[in-house]
């Protein structure tokens, strides 16, 4: 290899190395809870809390041209993120909205600190969701706004609710009730008492003739 050749390839071994490094992502969703878990009825609030790491690898944490950009496909999302720098806590701007972005300069640091960004996401589940929306997309995007690198968390879908099964109503068989009359007392007829009476003269007549 000659010295001209030698020269040239170290720019161009530079160049090709800074190109590589550069589409390497700066951000890790290092944990994701969702709450409630499983598939949601439309309209049930969400709740997704993730925790994103910043890479310490290279010179910085995170480029300071760069932007990270978050969206979410839930209904009347309101966004709060905590920014962690050495293990003290950073409230930043609660926003309302699908999308929210946080300048690359909030999270460029040394490489020696340490970053997360605590990211609390709420909302309600839309009418017909579907696993190709988001709970919650996360997107690196540099200067040029072209996306170097996505993390993605699934809409969970509406769960299937089977129509119930309409039966033929049967016609219960009628019974006719016979109902028992309560024995009552039965008083004595007028007619009976009054020869009653007239047998018990008649017997005291006989009596008084044969004396």
């Amino acid at each position: 290899m000659t010295p001209f050749q030698r020269l040239l390839f170290f720019p161009v071994f530079f160049l090709l190395f800074v190109g590589i490094t550069s589409c390497v992502s700066a951000f890790t969703l290092s944990s994701v809870t969702v709450t409630p878990q499983g598939d949601q009825a439309a309209g049930t609030s969400m709740t997704v809390r993730s925790i994103i790491d910043f890479s310490s690898a290279g010179t910085g944490t995170f480029p300071n041209a760069s932007e990270l950009q978050m969206s979410t496909d839930l209904v009347n999302p309101y966004w709060i993120p905590v920014l962690v720098l050495d293990g003290k806590e950073t409230r930043l701007e609660i926003k309302a909205g699908e999308e929210m972005a946080i300048p690359g300069w909030y999270l460029s640091y040394a490489s020696s600190q340490n970053v997360q960004l605590l990211v609390t996401v709420t909302g309600n589940i839309p009418a017909n969701p579907t696993s190709k929306e988001s709970l919650l997309k996360i997107q690196e995007v540099d200067s040029a706004k072209n996306i170097v690198s996505t993390a993605h968390i699934a809409m969970p879908e509406a769960p299937v609710i089977p129509l119930s099964t309409l039966s033929t109503p049967t016609k219960k068989p009628t019974t006719k009730k016979t109902f028992t009359p309560i024995a009552t007392d039965t008083p004595a007829s007028p007619i009976g008492n009054e020869a009653g009476i007239i047998a018990a003269i008649g017997a005291a007549l006989l009596g008084m003739r044969r004396r």
